[in-house]
């Protein structure tokens, strides 16, 4: 039989066990209360996993009038498409580009040169020309403007002249400069392009000679220049010059330089480098016709986003990150891209594309597609783009606590709670008096 001191503490030990239990419950729904109404936190850096490759190397090409054609990507150094690519064709007067490419890399723009033979001297009466007079004197940056702008045979021969002293000796320093950037089925006789059985390359070398052409500045710059106006001379008045190029493809955006070539008008010929949505590429356009060459090169510039590999950045209307509100019935706001971007990191590394964001000091309300931030996409250290974070929902204002970022739905829930732990004590309290009683 139990004694009245054994009872005594039996009794004290389940006071103090419920003591604990109160104790804990309390503690617990208090963590819970905290936890609901603490100021809203938001996620502030960019989210990463909307970065997603892009491009695909086996996808479908267009259809092209051209015999053939190649794309080269800048950004990546290597060949992204080719249509007949090793076929040896006549380039015509794109071989211009390499000319004044070795005029500018090996003489000085302000040495004035005296013309050996005219336009009729060298039979190129035919082609395009701006009528040099044997023993004319002109600058060598006049006859690189004239070769770019007008084509003129004879201004590239008198290049070539100046730079080899024979248009023999230049047509092996061009062989040897080919031959040094990796073309193996290109041979040039002459400076300028004119038809000969001997004189050849193929849409695979063009492109890598185009690439290394227009990286001199100089170049590019004289290239994508509407109009030159070539001084007067010991022989002639001045010469007002327009650009073939630009002619050609002065309403297709994004070309940052140029060169055309024809013998007839369905035999035609193209080189040009463009940016467009972050892809650099060199195009070449080999027995084209004039009047479809416009058409192929804007095909060849769309389809060169589908087959060069990159990446999608993110994609307008994704969610990039979120922001804190304050005043809001929600506290949290999540920000959009107000556009799609896509990125061709050299070696297609992902690791090198970083985005930074920065969120606004956002008070509700807030209209849906407000600015709310802004962004800016960075490759190799170097932004390549940047824009605005949109708010992608309203943000109605709240009650008073909102002021301090705890939203409405929050601010319900703690009172729910804190309610619901009052009155548990309360039935605890009661139930240990009862017990006490007894």
């Amino acid at each position: 039989m139990r004694t009245d001191a054994a009872i005594r503490r039996e009794i004290i030990e389940k006071r103090r066990r419920k003591a604990k239990i109160r104790r804990a419950l309390f503690a617990a729904l208090l963590l819970i209360v905290l936890l609901l109404i603490l100021p809203s936190k938001a996620s502030t850096s960019f989210d990463r996993s909307l970065i997603k490759p892009y491009g695909n190397p086996d996808a479908e090409a267009p259809k092209l009038q051209a015999e053939a054609a190649a794309i080269y990507s800048l950004d990546l150094d290597k060949h992204v498409y080719e249509k007949n690519g090793d076929k040896k064709i006549d380039p015509y007067s794109i071989t211009k580009i390499l000319t004044c490419y070795l005029a500018l890399e090996n003489l000085d723009p302000k040495e004035i040169v005296t013309i050996q033979k005219s336009n009729e001297d060298l039979n190129y009466v035919e082609g395009s020309h701006i009528l040099l007079l044997k023993g004319e004197k002109i600058s060598v940056n006049d006859l690189i403007y004239g070769t770019m702008l007008a084509s003129a045979n004879e201004a590239a021969y008198a290049l070539a002249v100046t730079v080899s002293g024979s248009e023999k000796n230049f047509a092996e320093v061009m062989n040897k400069q080919a031959e040094e950037w990796g073309c193996k089925d290109t041979h040039f006789v002459n400076p300028n392009g004119w038809k000969n059985k001997n004189h050849y390359t193929t849409a695979h070398d063009m492109a890598i000679i185009t690439s290394h052409c227009f990286e001199n500045e100089k170049l590019r710059e004289i290239s994508m220049t509407k109009k030159y106006t070539i001084p007067e001379t010991n022989m002639s008045e001045q010469r007002e010059l327009e650009n073939a190029f630009l002619r050609g493809t002065g309403r297709i955006k994004n070309i940052n330089a140029g060169k055309t070539g024809s013998w007839e008008e369905d035999d035609c010929s193209i080189v040009l480098e463009y940016t467009e949505d972050h892809l650099n590429a060199a195009m070449v356009l080999l027995r084209d016709t004039m009047k479809k060459r416009p058409a192929d090169i804007k095909k060849l510039m769309k389809f060169s986003h589908e087959v060069t590999p990159g990446f999608t950045v993110a994609s307008e209307g994704d969610i990039a990150c979120e922001a804190r509100v304050k005043g809001g019935a929600e506290t949290v706001v999540p920000l959009s891209m107000d556009k799609t971007i896509h990125i061709y990191p050299e070696d297609n590394k992902e690791r090198k594309i970083k985005v930074d964001v920065e969120a606004d000091k956002l008070e509700a309300p807030l209209a849906k597609g407000s600015k709310a931030g802004t962004y800016k996409v960075m490759l190799d250290g170097e932004e390549v783009e940047s824009g605005e974070l949109l708010a992608a929902k309203d943000v109605e204002k709240g009650w008073i606590f909102s002021k301090l970022y705890i939203s409405n739905n929050s601010a319900i829930a703690g009172a729910v709670i804190m309610l619901l732990a009052l009155l548990l004590m309360t039935l605890l309290s009661k139930t240990q008096k009862n017990n006490s009683a007894r």
